[in-house]
């Protein structure tokens, strides 16, 4: 639904820039090539985030169905570690071998 969004902002700024401005081809045509980089590059970056969200979302899956996730040659598992979601990171459980270690979730598989 964003992305409609952002193509009809792209149409408004053509029809102003058709209808309102006194300039030439050339730099319409330089202003559409910067827009539609900068909507491009947005949509990439959303695109990435999500699939990102996802990957970072299934290790927690993974994490709370008792699963065994690889961090880095450290096998993580709910016996040893903790997950904390403010900062969607796994850290070492007091009494463990891996006391006070700290593996982001972007790192593991």
């Amino acid at each position: 639904m964003a992305y409609f969004l952002w193509f009809g902002i792209v149409v408004l700024i053509f029809a102003l820039m058709h209808y309102f401005t006194e300039l030439s081809g050339r730099q319409k045509g330089f202003i559409s090539l910067l827009v539609a980089l900068a909507v491009s590059g947005a949509i990439a970056y959303n695109i990435s985030s999500d699939r990102e969200r996802a990957q970072i979302t299934q290790i927690e899956l993974s994490y709370q169905q008792g699963k065994t996730i690889l961090c880095g040659d450290v096998e993580v598992n709910a016996s040893e570690f903790t997950y904390s979601e403010g900062t969607q990171s796994f850290v070492g459980n007091k009494g463990t071998s891996h006391y006070q270690q700290i593996f982001n979730a972007r790192e593991c598989r």
